[in-house]
């Protein structure tokens, strides 16, 4: 797919979805402490449930100082409706350290430094770099990873080679607006199985409907 044809294909989600003037996903939290260990919560979860976590954790600890100084079992009492609570807790707690430790208490404000973090990986600092320091980078989720697939963006399955053909072929100032349609036709037509071809608003600009026989 060219970037004219990419730029045609999030115009059309844009519309059909009405998400014209949206502002971009974003990640729960005032600080880029914050919003790190929001993308840790996220992970294997819904939405609502990351948020109400976040707020109960960022109530009861809203740095990472206070954080270092809480019990553990307490941070799980607090994270426990994010699901995976013991694993999100010892990643959250892991971080932690090392940002006291080695960090000064403050977030790596580049990539290199954010993934020696444990349980930090591309999308979490390329969260991280968009939401929390304003810096354009391209996240890839699993909707993301899939859609970018089937509409012939990426030729790949691992997230790091969908980001850079992402990067080469829709231009920067969209890479907001392919976060937002992209997930949300993931979770609406483009689903992982039986997807609904036949209802998809770009089922014309598609080569994975093509090689579907135009189910």
């Amino acid at each position: 797919m060219d970037s004219e044809t990419a730029c045609q294909v999030l115009d059309t989600l844009l519309d059909h979805f009405g998400l014209r003037g949206f502002e971009g996903i974003g990640y729960d939290g005032e600080t880029p402490y914050q919003i790190l260990i929001s993308t840790i919560l996220s992970q294997q979860t819904t939405e609502a449930n990351c948020r109400r976590a976040s707020e109960r954790l960022f109530a009861e600890c809203p740095s990472a100082q206070k954080v270092y100084e809480t019990d553990p079992a307490r941070i799980e009492e607090l994270v426990f409706c994010s699901g995976y609570y013991r694993q999100k807790t010892r990643s959250i707690v892991a971080v932690t350290k090392m940002i006291m430790e080695e960090f000064g208490g403050e977030v790596p404000d580049n990539p290199d430094d954010l993934m020696r973090l444990p349980s930090v990986g591309k999308k979490t600092a390329a969260c991280v770099m968009r939401y929390a320091y304003h810096r354009p980078s391209v996240i890839v989720d699993t909707h993301i990873n899939r859609v970018s697939n089937r509409l012939g963006i990426s030729d790949s399955k691992k997230p790091e080679d969908t980001q850079k053909a992402i990067m080469g072929t829709v231009p920067q100032d969209r890479w907001d607006d392919l976060d937002i349609t992209f997930i949300t036709l993931g979770r609406t037509y483009c689903r992982p199985s039986h997807p609904d071809c036949l209802k998809c608003p770009v089922r014309g600009l598609c080569v994975y409907v093509d090689q579907d026989s135009r189910a």
